[in-house]
């Protein structure tokens, strides 16, 4: 599961990491722009259509837009604002950690093609379903790539691929890329810096095409419209969970029953953190709320915290915290070193990501 799950990530981050495909990743515009991951030239180009029968109908993706690109059936609708996220002094620290495991793949992709994929991105939406199984599937949405550069560079990028076990095919304006393990993306250009892609099971020229008209019912939603006006997009990282998402069940039989959790979380010299947990009643958020509040009352736990709220707005509960880099780093030392005791000094971990 967890191979299929990183087969699809390192499309979405790295595009294939050069086992993947050659194309430049964006997150979301670090410009001022929202955090749906708004084009920064505003509407977006049509692609050339270079294979027989193929008329992509590039969608708007002015301000906000992105979201017409993604499944109205979406579990998970997510935004990241890469290059913000990027300038941060947390991103500075815990970074070569966190692309460790990339860094060779990274290093291909700059040497066949010219140039590091990182420095491309900007920001990044995406729409998912199925998370908590094994097939995760779903459209991204990606702003930053030079369609000139990375088209200019499939070719190198096939052979790479090639050499790491994967395989990169082109139809027209769509090219495929099959990691390793066979999981599927399928990608094309809406733009000169717009790049989406379809991953899991459903991922397909078809599926990819139909994305790239727009028009998806995720923004006609009142519901969803509604929450997400409720949260700041010009954050390092937004996000919106249905509730009736099928890896929420363990929130509900801890007792809680969301019916979505949404909000942001805002990466620089700290980290703050605006999250909302919707409940079917006011009673409910109270409820939950004093109860809360018999945690975040401790004075060990305030202590951890630069702020530390938690508050009801009808049927909403509300958390905001905030932490300097040193608490932050204190308190990740300090479940490092609690995960480490429980494995045993990391003894259990060989089924994780990093097994083969």
């Amino acid at each position: 599961m967890v191979r299929t799950r990183t087969g699809w990530l390192a499309a979405f981050v790295a595009l294939g990491l050069v086992a993947g495909a050659c194309k430049k990743e964006e997150k979301k515009t670090a410009e001022g722009t929202t955090g749906t991951t708004a084009a920064p030239t505003g509407e977006t180009k049509a692609v050339d259509n270079k294979g027989p029968g193929l008329a992509v109908q590039a969608a708007n993706v002015a301000s906000g837009d992105d979201l017409s690109l993604l499944p109205a059936d979406s579990e998970v609708v997510l935004g990241l604002n890469f290059a913000q996220l990027q300038q941060s002094a947390l991103w500075k620290q815990f970074s070569p950690a966190l692309m460790a495991k990339a860094a060779s793949g990274l290093n291909d992709f700059k040497t066949a093609c010219g140039f590091d994929p990182m420095e491309a991105i900007k920001s990044v939406s995406l729409g998912m379903k199925g998370l908590g199984g094994s097939t995760p599937d779903g459209i991204v949405v990606i702003h930053g790539p030079d369609k000139g550069k990375v088209t200019g560079c499939l070719d190198k990028a096939k052979a790479e691929a090639a050499k790491n076990g994967g395989e990169i095919t082109q139809d027209g304006d769509v090219f495929m890329v099959k990691d390793k393990h066979g999981a599927n993306t399928a990608w094309t250009f809406v733009g000169n810096e717009t790049l989406i892609g379809a991953v899991g099971p459903s991922a397909s020229k078809a599926t990819l095409v139909a994305a790239a008209k727009g028009g998806s019912p995720l923004k006609s939603s009142k519901t969803f419209v509604e929450m997400f006006s409720k949260i700041n997009t010009k954050e390092s990282l937004w996000v919106l969970v249905n509730g009736n998402a099928p890896f929420m069940a363990q929130a509900a039989k801890a007792g809680v029953k969301p019916k979505a959790v949404f909000g942001s979380v805002n990466v620089t010299d700290g980290l703050s953190v605006d999250m909302r947990i919707r409940l079917a009643t006011p009673e409910e958020a109270t409820n939950l709320v004093k109860l809360a509040q018999q945690q975040t009352g401790n004075p060990q736990v305030k202590n951890m915290f630069d702020k530390l709220d938690v508050g009801a707005d009808g049927s909403d509960v509300k958390f905001s915290v905030a932490m300097s880099q040193q608490k932050l780093t204190a308190l990740m030392g300090m479940v490092g070193g609690a995960l480490g005791s429980m494995m045993g000094g990391g003894g259990g971990m060989g089924g994780g990501m990093g097994g083969p």
